[in-house]
């Protein structure tokens, strides 16, 4: 109670001082220079010195009252200072003019101000003694009086200066008189401000006519509307950015001028690095970007545009907007990488592929980290373009596999020529000689049998001929792949072996099939190769049958080593239901001139598979074989798809 006492105590004597007492701070929190101050305690006097009432002004802004600006400056400067600035100033009120001496300084965190009203016998300043209400008097306090507001003036960081306009014989500006010009400007040109006013713009600047200054400030005379501008000036060979806002008031221009070299060099630096970072950037064919996720907003560079085939800003920068490029395919996967890393914060790296402004197919990539800023979250990193990349790693698998394939090639065609193509040769020559030997103008049933054996090996030879230039031709063929409906194939091979498939009673069961990019007689002498080898090697009693499926699997998840990770595949199966084969021969069963029967129990060369296996390659896919002996064989062939 004794605490509450004092304390009503003391504001009364404060409440009732004859000064005026007034407590800002600063609207900035920790602030030392600001625009403005809130009122934080004015005793009655405060309150009826700036407002006129007894109505309290606590919580106001200082600003809106008059002498407000003025005593702002003075607090900032005292603020930083931690120097006390007094000062006199002077008030109407009613029909008389009363003066105050105000001292300003720093308490606690604010600023304290006291006005006390000065009596006729003690008003003074530093060179004058004479009291108030004489001529003289009056004088030196109109004198003070500007004192004080140049003061006001010079204290601003900014170059604030007043111009008259100097017109010609017609009437119109042609330059404009150095008036008044604060301290400021002295600091940034380094020299007398005295020797600056009274000069004109142009005598002093002759720049400002051809960098444009003179035709705005002109136009802001003539029009009375306000401008704004920023120049480059030079002051003993030091080059200064003003930014500057001129405003027309009475009959001249009254212009507030701020330096803003620091930020132009920064300026500049930032715009030598992005140019710098763009350039690597088109080098190196990539793009960067600055996603916030919190707005769904991507800032990209400038090559990112061009990655996608558009000009810079030409498409908006949502999140959505990216999705619309994708591949319908890859849509789901690149929304459900994002989400992951949105959710984790864990490093993003993921291959997709979009269509650019031409429509044209690329696969991009894309890497991405994740970080923290005034509590938002970004996502930073780049994007580039690796379709030559994957097709250079594709063809260069390809290439690796067709040499690894001719070189198999190779050493099985020399164990060919070695043995088998010689052996019907070697008949061929015997018989000839013994039936030139035996029986000379006419033929004996021998000779006959002899004969007949020529005419045997003779036709396994072409055939053998046949279909070994078949399999050598394979990979010479000039036609170029187009769209190939498979379903058109299988109706083709169909018909051609229509009367052996109705001979055998053979049920032929397909789904609907899909297109793909291909050759369309080497696809169906490889469906006819498979459907003729089902129909080869049935089973007696039993009705063969033979079923086509198809499906579309991806690279990465199938357990067939061959398939590219990258790449969607046609999946086609051709099962029967015929005798089969053991599981040792599924690898050896596409090798040339491989039989797994003699050429009496079944005909044939061996090439049939080996062909297909070749077929199969030469449209970059893979063929497998899968079998059980007295249960039926399973082909199974990989094409890749047409997207």
């Amino acid at each position: 109670m004794l605490d509450s006492m004092a304390d009503n105590f003391f504001k009364k004597i404060v409440d009732d001082a004859n000064a005026a007492l007034l407590f800002i701070s600063p609207s900035l929190e920790g602030s030392i220079k600001t625009k403005d101050y809130i009122i934080k305690y004015a005793n009655h006097k405060a309150n009826k010195f700036f407002s006129n009432s007894s109505e309290s002004i606590k919580g106001l802004p200082l600003v809106q009252f008059t002498n407000g600006g003025e005593i702002i400056l003075l607090a900032n400067k005292v603020l930083k200072n931690q120097e006390s600035e007094v000062f006199n100033i002077s008030k109407i009120e009613d029909t008389d003019t009363i003066n105050y001496n105000v001292k300003i300084e720093s308490f606690y965190d604010g600023v304290l101000i006291t006005i006390t009203e000065l009596r006729l016998e003690y008003i003074s300043d530093k060179e004058s003694k004479l009291p108030l209400g004489n001529v003289k008097s009056r004088t030196r306090e109109l004198e003070i009086s500007n004192l004080f507001g140049i003061r006001v003036l010079d204290s601003n960081d900014s170059i604030i200066c007043y111009l008259k306009p100097v017109f010609n014989k017609k009437n119109e500006v042609k330059d404009f008189l150095i008036d008044y010009i604060n301290n400021r400007m002295g600091e940034i040109a380094d020299e007398e401000t005295e020797l600056i006013a009274g000069q004109t713009i142009l005598e002093y600047y002759p720049k400002n006519l051809e960098n444009g200054v003179f035709g705005i400030l002109a136009e802001c005379y003539i029009t009375g509307e306000n401008r704004e501008y920023t120049r480059e000036f030079i002051f003993n060979d030091v080059s200064i950015w003003l930014s500057t806002r001129a405003v027309k008031m009475n009959d001249g221009l009254i212009l507030f001028s701020k330096d803003v070299t620091q930020e132009k060099n920064y300026e500049a630096q930032l715009f030598v690095q992005n140019r710098l970072l763009s350039e690597a950037e088109h080098v190196a064919n990539i793009g960067s970007f600055r996603w916030n996720l919190g707005k769904e907003e991507i800032k990209y560079s400038d090559n990112v545009y061009k990655l996608f085939g558009y000009d810079r800003n030409e498409f908006d920068d949502k999140y959505d907007r990216l999705l619309s490029f994708l591949h319908p395919n890859d849509l789901l996967k690149v929304k459900s990488s994002f989400k992951n890393g949105k959710k984790n914060k864990t490093k993003t790296d993921i291959v997709f592929r979009v269509y650019t402004k031409k429509n044209e197919l690329r696969y991009m990539n894309t890497i991405g980290e994740y970080y923290q800023k005034d509590g938002n979250w970004y996502m930073v990193g780049v994007i580039r373009d690796v379709t030559n990349q994957l097709e250079s790693e594709s063809v260069l698998q390809i290439k690796n596999s067709e040499l690894k394939r001719t070189n198999a090639d190779l050493e099985a065609f020399n164990r060919v020529a070695s043995h088998d193509l010689q052996e019907p040769l070697r008949k061929i020559q015997m018989f000839v000689s013994r039936l030139i030997e035996e029986e000379q103008g006419h033929l004996s049933s021998r000779s006959q049998q002899y004969l007949d054996k020529i005419k045997s090996s003779s036709d396994r030879m072409r055939n053998l001929i046949n279909n070994l230039l078949s399999y050598s031709k394979v990979d010479e063929v000039s036609e170029q792949p187009r769209r190939v409906d498979l379903n058109d194939v299988l109706n083709n091979v169909l018909e051609d072996l229509g009367e052996h498939i109705n001979d055998l009673n053979a049920k032929v069961d397909s789904v609907c099939l899909p297109v793909v990019n291909g050759i369309q007689f080497q696809l169906e002498q490889l469906f006819a190769n498979l459907i003729g080898n089902s129909l080869k090697y049935i089973k007696e009693g039993v009705q063969p049958e033979i079923k086509i499926l198809s499906s579309v699997v991806k690279g990465n998840t199938s357990s067939v080593d061959a398939l590219l990770p990258n790449i969607n595949y046609v999946k086609l199966q051709f099962i029967d239901n015929g005798i089969g084969f053991e599981k040792k021969y599924q690898e050896k069963i596409f090798e040339i001139f491989q039989r797994l029967h003699g050429k009496t129990e079944f005909s044939g060369t061996g090439l049939g598979l080996s062909i297909c296996k070749k077929i199969v390659q030469s449209h970059n896919g893979t063929i497998l074989a899968k079998g059980e002996l007295g249960k039926g064989a399973e082909f199974t062939i990989y094409l890749p798809t047409l997207l």
